[in-house]
């Protein structure tokens, strides 16, 4: 009696701690924005040494990691837990309503907040705003071979605390110029849609190990270095719990 007891209770404590688990996973859901891109990079040019510039979008880091360019149904994204605790930017195929690689993801994710009051707001209740300073690591695949990036930004936040997308007439900062966050314009493949929301801005700069054919018909690794360059994350693409 003794051991059908003790399984018993291990049992019992099992069954709590995967219920446990089980609660944390779905009261901390994912959502997914569309993330607009842009940035100069600064290159190594050769013959003679020289400096060489980029400008760049969320299309060229979709390119590296998958390896070809993306289809007009594969953009790029920021997915991100409802905590802010952690954020993936990745490559969003919205013919599926899924992610389809990741392209970066975070090591760091931290946040202060503050309670707005007196906004006109898309939904009932207040909706906060936070402030964060984010360390990715870019995901070695296909064509890109490693990296960093730096990101620091705001988004605005529902009355769950979760990130969420406003009506871009109420997505106002009077801090955003002296961060030197600002709206980036859409030029991708998606950009006959207008974008009416937005959940925030950002700034960013690090380094995108890159491989490309080089002149003798190899490839190469070369350093993209990315001195400053803007986020814009748009509406909603999807949101989901983390077991889905």
């Amino acid at each position: 009696m003794k051991v059908r007891k003790g399984l018993a209770v291990t049992a019992v404590v099992s069954a709590l701690a995967i219920a446990t688990a089980f609660a944390s996973l779905i009261s901390n859901p994912i959502r997914v924005f569309r993330t607009v891109v842009a940035f100069l990079t600064v290159q190594q040019g050769t013959d003679p040494l020289q400096y060489t510039y980029h400008l760049r979008d969320g299309v060229d880091l979709s390119t590296l990691a998958l390896g070809t360019a993306p289809t007009s149904n594969q953009v790029f994204a920021m997915q991100i837990n409802c905590d802010s605790s952690q954020a993936f930017l990745v490559v969003f195929d919205k013919s599926i309503s899924n992610a389809i690689m990741t392209v970066a993801d975070s090591t760091s994710f931290t946040t202060v907040k503050q309670q707005v009051f007196n906004r006109r707001k898309l939904t009932a209740g207040n909706t906060n705003d936070e402030r964060f300073v984010a360390q990715f690591n870019m995901v070695p695949t296909n064509n890109l071979a490693g990296g960093f990036l730096t990101v620091a930004g705001r988004l605005h936040l529902d009355t769950n605390g979760c990130p969420t997308a406003l009506l871009i007439a109420l997505d106002k900062d009077p801090q955003d110029s002296s961060f030197d966050d600002k709206d980036v314009t859409d030029t991708e493949q998606d950009a006959k849609v207008p974008d009416t929301y937005r959940a925030g801005q950002a700034h960013f700069l690090g380094v995108v190990s890159a491989i490309s054919s080089n002149d003798v018909g190899g490839v190469s690794t070369n350093s993209w270095l990315v001195p400053l360059g803007h986020m814009s994350f748009r509406r909603l693409l999807d949101q989901f719990n983390a077991v889905d």
